[in-house]
């Protein structure tokens, strides 16, 4: 009856074997029988080999390498495979010691020769499924030897059991080839949605150029303004206060008290600061804006507050000193090459404590005022000197952690207390002297705003402790302004971070992206200007001695004057400047952001973000903060890996005579990064984003970048993942809980960014499946304003695995770079069509008869 070759067209040979088959049978019933005995084992193993072949699992990937692998050396296989797809051989056994065969090599051929831990996570996502596949093959193959045994027939059992192993050339239902969403929509026209989204980025570019939108996260910052003030005796004029206020109350849950972010439950870190700031600036205990916040903390035990929120309550004298965990400064003053050094720590840990270590030595507590003694019955009663703080020292509220202290944090806390006690006093001495220098160093470095204001905060009162008089901390407190966002609608706010740079790279690529007009080129043109001026062009003397990475070529997340430049920022800034148009000049500078870049790259290929990895070994385990997760060491991040590759190519595309020969390595390192660390179902997971999505996006922006190309079966497989999560809608959407626990969690409804991200992932990977993307465009363009903008949604920002953040003008530009970059493609394929449509023979062309 013919033969099943995949790759073979076999609809008359099975025409013309049946006929013959059916006129020699008694009836069509044995004939239908012996035709499934005859050729069930050659049609699963065609089913087998589509599946190596199309399916672009990890799993599949590996039986595809061992079968192609085991055809070039061994002529047996070969000729086995062809008696069995010809019908020459029909057992069902030998099927089976053949898929076993080469199962056992593909498992053989990932089994790794190093004990890395990322290539034996690898070979474990690709043996697990390997095996239960196999499984299920096995257990398909026995329920139709028993519909053999009977003379043939139908069984379901059987279908299921192999659609669970033929994931893509089976399914449940019929059997057969999966079907594909390869129907071809409607491809709307997107052009007038980019006019109108391009014209709102336009209106929000400022006069320098830049672009930059409000990153939004929660009142904790506001809040430790106001409590810095206070400490310091510095007064807040009556129009900022009013405004702070109005702040508080607009960030305010529904039940009334504060979170870590507007879609977090109530937290008590967040609801304390909140609570003690509001009524420093004059807000009575039963006001509005505080009463549910109170209700919240009388039924809650403050004592219970996380570390952070002890600290600053034993500043205010609203908590004692001996119920805070020491923080030395004598850790400063271990040798450096010891792992545990605070040189090998995440960079804004280490910042916040050096300021925190500098500041505990000293147990300065502010003055007991009417208010403060308001504020300790409030939080804690009437028992307030008689409260056992050195017990409630490590009694922490569950609902406001990450994660707990681990054992051997503990274990240390327990040493830091003894040795706190028989202290050098000379050492100590030493040790702050040292501290307060390199706080000094830090501000001088970063125009006196420090690498952000949770650290801003701490270096000024370290200061200020040291010496009220300090020139440094006088300078510091000018400059917190620079944190601000301030209106009469939100009120008084402070941010993490500023974002020009970062707002402005990516808005200078999607107008790139969008049809040209004048108004859009002098956009561009300035945008680049902008990020020109941005670069940091020196070293920094002392960067070493101040466990800094240099500096010189890199761009930071707000602009140059902040000091800190990030891997990432520069490689965004790096490819606007480049979607400009570029100009002479810019070579010398874009080699130093090469070389700035390269210094980014670990061990391991992946790249980190503000500098290298220092650390060979993971220190989460040591980590004090316990609100946040993964913020002790550095580490690879997909987005930074794929943003940096993506401006490495580029600048090589750009400058072929690139002086850096290492920028090539580099991005072959880089890519095998992000191949070995992509998921098992063909994801990768973001750090700085919400997070599978946008961990995909970069995934596949980066292996792009290396040069994959369509059919790379990591992009394939990177398609398919996010194919697999459309919504009915046509849009994405991941809910953020699931950063808590590191899986993809579905959003109950579509989000406008993370479609955004989905869509440019599928267009940059050219994925085949126009439907789908037409779908995704069409989602864009309907939740589209009359403004050229798009609604707020829920935060699409993260960092450390709890504190999501809204970055307000991603709702803007991502969108608009997805639709840009959707109607390149939907013109070019309009484009084709015609001409193929023209080309057409006119012999083969349908006319009307003329009349």
């Amino acid at each position: 009856a013919g033969h099943y070759h995949p790759m073979t067209a076999v609809g008359m040979t099975l025409g013309f074997g049946d006929a013959a088959a059916l006129a020699e049978g008694g009836s069509f019933k044995k004939f239908a029988a012996g035709r499934f005995k005859a050729t069930r084992a050659p049609e699963l193993l065609a089913l087998g080999l589509y599946e190596a072949f199309a399916d672009h699992r990890l799993e599949s990937v590996a039986l595809r390498n061992a079968i192609y692998r085991n055809w070039r050396a061994h002529a047996l296989v070969r000729n086995r495979t062809m008696r069995l797809l010809a019908c020459e051989e029909t057992s069902m056994t030998q099927l089976v010691l053949a898929t076993l065969a080469m199962v056992i090599r593909a498992v053989a051929g990932v089994i790794p020769s190093s004990f890395e831990k990322l290539a034996w996570r690898r070979a474990r996502d690709i043996v697990f499924p390997l095996v239960a596949r196999l499984r299920w093959f096995m257990r398909g193959i026995s329920k139709l030897k028993g519909v053999i045994n009977r003379g043939g027939g139908q069984d379901r059992q059987a279908r299921r059991a192999l659609s669970r192993a033929l994931l893509a050339s089976m399914s449940p239902d019929d059997g057969g080839a999966g079907a594909a969403r390869t129907g071809e929509s409607a491809s709307p026209d997107a052009e007038p949605a980019l006019r109108r989204a391009a014209g709102r980025l336009l209106d929000l570019q400022g006069e320098d150029g830049a672009w930059e939108g409000e990153m939004v996260w929660c009142p904790m910052l506001t809040a430790q303004y106001v409590l810095l003030q206070h400490i310091l005796g510095e007064p807040i004029d009556s129009g900022r206060r009013r405004r702070i206020l109005r702040s508080f109350e607009c960030t305010r849950l529904a039940d009334g008290a504060w979170g870590l972010h507007e879609h977090s439950p109530p937290h008590l870190f967040v609801t304390v600061l909140v609570y003690v700031a509001s009524r420093l600036l004059g807000v009575e205990q039963d006001d509005p804006l505080v009463t549910p916040a109170r209700r919240f903390l009388a039924e809650e035990d403050v004592l219970a507050v996380p570390s952070w929120g002890k600290f600053w309550l034993a500043l205010l004298n609203l908590y004692d000193w001996r119920g805070v965990n020491a923080i030395l400064p004598e850790l400063w003053k271990l040798p450096r090459g010891l792992p545990l050094h605070p040189s090998n720590w995440y960079c804004h840990t280490r910042l916040i404590y050096m300021a925190m270590a500098s500041i505990y030595a000293r147990r300065f507590q502010a003055p007991v005022t009417p208010v403060i003694e308001s504020l300790r019955e409030e939080l804690f009663g009437n028992g307030f000197a008689r409260l056992d703080f050195s017990s409630a020292r490590n009694r922490l509220r569950d609902a406001d952690l990450f994660a707990r202290p681990s054992v051997w944090l503990r274990v240390g806390y327990a040493l830091a207390r003894l040795y706190d006690r028989f202290h050098s006093k000379r050492l100590r001495r030493r040790c702050l002297e040292k501290l307060v220098r390199q706080i000094q160093w830090e501000l001088r470095t970063t125009s006196h705003s420090s690498i952000s204001p949770v650290s801003g905060y701490l270096n000024i009162l370290a200061l200020w402790l040291h010496d009220r008089d300090d020139a440094d901390c006088r300078a510091a407190l000018d400059q917190l302004d620079g944190w601000f966002w301030e209106d009469e609608e939100r009120g008084a706010r402070v941010t993490g971070a500023r974002s020009s740079t970062w707002d402005t790279a990516f808005s200078v690529q999607a107008l790139a992206a969008a049809p040209g007009s004048g108004e859009i080129s002098d956009a561009v043109r300035k945008g680049a200007g902008f990020l020109r001026a941005q670069q940091i062009r020196t070293s920094f003397d002392g960067y070493r001695e101040a466990f800094r990475a240099d500096p010189k070529g890199g761009w930071c997340f707000p602009g140059g004057w902040h000091g800190w430049p990030v891997s990432d920022c520069t490689a965004e800034a790096v490819l606007g400047i480049l979607a400009a148009g570029g100009e002479d000049g810019d070579e010398a500078a874009l080699g130093e952001a090469v070389r700035f870049m390269l210094r980014s790259q670990n061990r391991d290929g992946g790249f980190g973000s503000y500098e290298a990895r220092r650390s060979r070994i993971g220190l989460e385990w040591l980590n004090p903060a316990e609100m946040f997760g993964e913020s002790m060491t550095e580490n690879s991040y997909v987005e930074c890996t794929a943003s940096c590759l993506e401006a490495l190519a580029a600048c090589g595309r750009r400058f072929p005579q690139f002086p850096d020969p290492r920028a090539a390595r580099a991005i072959s390192r880089g890519a095998a990064w992000l191949r070995k660390t992509q998921e098992r179902d063909g994801s990768w997971r973001g750090v700085w984003g919400v997070q599978f999505i946008y961990g995909t996006f970069f995934g596949i922006r980066g292996l792009v970048a290396a040069g994959a190309g369509p059919g790379d079966p990591a992009l394939r497989l990177a398609c398919r993942w996010l194919l697999d999560r459309q919504r009915d809608d046509g849009g994405w959407g991941e809910h953020h809980s699931g950063c808590l626990t590191g899986r993809y969690v579905p959003h109950e409804e579509s989000q406008v960014i993370q479609t955004a991200w989905a869509l440019l992932a599928l267009l940059e990977a050219e994925d085949s499946n126009w439907t789908a993307i037409a779908r995704g465009a069409r989602f864009l363009l309907d939740a589209q304003e009359a403004d050229g903008g798009w609604p707020k949604q829920d935060m699409a920002g993260v960092f450390f695995r709890t504190a999501l953040l809204d970055y307000v003008l991603y709702r803007q530009y991502f969108p608009l770079r997805a639709l840009g970059l959707y109607e390149q493609r939907r013109r070019k394929r309009h484009e084709l069509t015609a001409a193929s449509k023209e080309k057409e023979p006119d012999a083969v062309r349908i006319r009307p008869r003329a009349a």
